[in-house]
């Protein structure tokens, strides 16, 4: 990889992810999660202010009351921020080349007010662009259930 004029190339990482320990994603990640094996697009939703959080949060970051009220958002929404992955942390904690880019997005799902991550199932994305959720609800990894997005329609 040829450097820019008084640039230096970034150097690769390694990333041993082994860790000692088990966790949990709580209640709030954990309906959500369980939504998506039902199909469905769980969101919080803040008693005080409205606001409608997706992935949900248990407390509103505008208020500070507690988000829990649920709400079921569509599968669309809009893509708010993306970029081109040309790597990715593989399960050894490497990062290792993707034999082609990804997409990765940034969506704001119809109804909420928060965006959630995803890779974009499309050659080419731009803001304002209009996608749907590709859910996977039999994955056995739960980070596995949001499979992604592709343009809508």
């Amino acid at each position: 990889m040829a450097a820019k004029a008084g640039k230096e190339p970034v150097p690769r990482v390694s990333m041993p992810l082994d860790p000692p320990f088990a966790w949990s994603v709580g209640n709030w990640i954990e309906h959500f999660f369980d939504g998506m094996k039902e199909g469905k697009i769980r969101a919080s939703k803040c008693p005080s202010c409205g606001r409608v959080y997706l992935p949900p949060r248990m407390i509103c970051e505008r208020c500070f009351s507690r988000a829990d009220d649920w709400v079921e958002l569509p599968v669309t929404g809009t893509v708010r921020a993306c970029t081109k992955a040309s790597v990715k942390v593989a399960e050894n904690g490497d990062m290792v080349d993707l034999e082609s880019p990804e997409i990765i997005a940034m969506v704001q799902h119809d109804g909420a007010d928060t965006c959630i991550a995803g890779r974009l199932e499309a050659d080419d994305a731009s803001i304002g662009m209009k996608v749907e959720a590709v859910l996977n609800p039999k994955a056995e990894n739960a980070l596995d259930l949001l499979a992604g997005y592709r343009p809508a329609g």
